[in-house]
């Protein structure tokens, strides 16, 4: 699970350095990846770019990020979710 049940659901990953969100909203992967970079600073990709075509997805990456840096981003994103989708 993430943030709020309503909002988003982390798919189950095998030991990757990334991860896929599918959040619940009607905006199109590449709109919220846009709105995510421009007005949060945050970078994801789209889940379509994967094939994950079946709702809004983002692959989220953390490999080669320091534990501080991965904590203020994941901040980040949280804010950018809850401020675009509601």
């Amino acid at each position: 699970m993430c943030i709020r049940d309503s909002l988003c659901t982390v798919a189950p990953t095998a030991g990757a350095f990334y991860f896929f969100l599918k959040v619940k909203t009607k905006i199109t992967d590449f709109e919220l990846v846009k709105k995510l970079i421009e007005n949060h600073r945050v970078a994801v990709i789209p889940g379509s770019t994967f094939g994950m075509n079946n709702g809004c997805y983002l692959r989220v990456a953390y490999g080669a990020v320091e534990p501080e840096t991965a904590v203020e981003a994941i901040e980040r994103l949280v804010i950018g979710l809850q401020q675009i989708t509601k």
